[in-house]
């Protein structure tokens, strides 16, 4: 599916109607659907097993590779640990998704997906603990840093005041949509995520 081309209401509307939700709960509802099939696709890794957070690892290296040239230093922290994981492992680092578009900088939709994963990421990382504390003593340094939720707090508020004026509002779901894609995209196309779901 080509989330390019799925149908969201302009944001220009939402802001004309004063509509009483904020950016954020507008983001948050319309892009609900693919952050479920992005959570359902790296939840199902089992993180009691070096073999199931391995395919957690490679899957969301692709996509932070593939994103590297978007990345601001606290972004470009999380992409950093994540190679010293799969080093750490002796696991390859993934090229980047082919043919892939990027914009010359990340816009407000990229920077919510990216940083609203580190809430998911205090939960994996405890989970992670939990299942495997040797795995979790040996190569947790991607989701440590992801769990540093400082830079989501600070954009959470720039959202709940509804916009960012650097931004194109009427691309703001898409290019959240295009991350929440992209990164299902990397799952599909790393070889061990594909043969764990066949």
């Amino acid at each position: 599916m080509d989330f390019h081309e799925i149908l969201v209401e302009p944001l220009e509307k939402y802001l004309s109607v004063g509509n009483s939700i904020s950016l954020r709960e507008w983001l948050r509802r319309d892009t609900a659907q693919a952050h479920a099939r992005v959570d359902a696709l790296f939840g199902s890794c089992d993180f009691a097993t070096e073999q199931g957070y391995t395919v957690f690892l490679l899957a969301q290296a692709r996509a932070w590779e593939t994103l590297r040239p978007l990345l601001d230093d606290d972004s470009m922290a999380r992409a950093d640990a994540l190679r010293r994981d799969l080093e750490t492992l002796d696991l390859p680092e993934p090229e980047p998704l082919r043919d892939v578009s990027l914009p010359a900088k990340a816009s407000l939709g990229h920077r919510y997906v990216l940083e609203g994963s580190r809430l998911g990421s205090t939960v994996l990382l405890r989970e992670l603990a939990a299942s495997s504390p040797e795995l979790s003593a040996r190569a947790s340094a991607y989701l440590t840093e992801s769990a540093r939720i400082e830079p989501w707090k600070q954009l959470s508020t720039g959202l709940q005041k509804d916009r960012d004026g650097c931004d194109n509002d009427g691309a703001i779901i898409d290019d959240a949509l295009f991350v929440f894609g992209l990164f299902e995209e990397a799952w599909r196309a790393t070889d061990s995520a594909q043969a764990k779901i066949g």
